[in-house]
């Protein structure tokens, strides 16, 4: 981690723990820079991590304050993290646990999206995410067949899809993401919330030459986990 991630990381488990209550002010960028002997640029980045998660607000000339919901597992759209790795930095417990895994022929939808030919094939993943138990988020994964070595065993395919993909050389670099809405019983498996709502990300993820590796539907279960933007005039 970077300077500026262990100190968001501190603020963001003394907003949890009650320390820095919703409605008050942080300690000033002065104060945080003498506390955690760092430059002045470094506690920007880790306040504006804090922001662009929707955990503080700042008030030109009043400083930044604690908003409330801090115990909410929150990401910013525009970071691409691993979705565990989101979940462990605000101190909760990540599992992933697949459902399925499968060596299939491509549907037409995933070979337009990955852009393959004709026949072409995928290694298909149903994967279950938790946080402290708590079902969040299921996702259905697509990944080209030809990414992995003919003798891939895909009973060996488990955690994050970002450390697979770079156990395979293939590191993702960037994410084409829509945000839909989404909702019914035909979504995710096992116990969940009746009538459940779901944010839809449905993202096509890159490699650094532009070219299509993998493209995922995951649907999060509405009130589990937040996403945040900050948006300017």
């Amino acid at each position: 981690m970077s300077l500026a991630d262990q100190i968001s990381a501190d603020l963001l488990e003394r907003l949890q723990s009650g320390e820095l209550r919703a409605g008050e002010r942080l300690p000033t960028e002065h104060q945080l820079t003498d506390e955690y002997g760092v430059s002045r640029a470094t506690v920007r980045s880790a306040l504006r991590r804090l922001e662009s998660l929707g955990l503080t607000v700042t008030r030109h000339g009043l400083g930044t304050f604690a908003n409330a919901g801090t115990t909410e597992v929150r990401a910013d759209l525009r970071q691409l993290n691993s979705l565990s790795d989101t979940i462990a930095s605000f101190g909760l417990t990540s599992e992933m646990s697949y459902r399925s895994r499968a060596i299939r022929a491509a549907t037409a939808e995933e070979r337009r999206r990955l852009e393959l030919p004709a026949r072409a094939k995928v290694l298909a993943t149903e994967r279950e995410l938790t946080a402290d138990g708590t079902v969040v988020a299921f996702s259905y994964d697509a990944i080209p067949r030809l990414v992995f070595p003919e003798h891939l065993d895909i009973h060996t395919v488990d955690g994050s899809l970002f450390a697979v993909l770079e156990a395979h050389k293939a590191r993702v670099a960037t994410a084409l993401t829509e945000v839909h809405a989404a909702s019914g019983n035909e979504v995710g498996w096992g116990p969940r919330p009746a009538a459940s709502n779901y944010v839809l990300l449905s993202q096509v993820h890159y490699l650094e030459n532009a070219r299509p590796v993998m493209y995922s539907n995951t649907f999060f279960v509405e009130g589990r986990f937040t996403f945040s933007l900050i948006r300017t005039r």
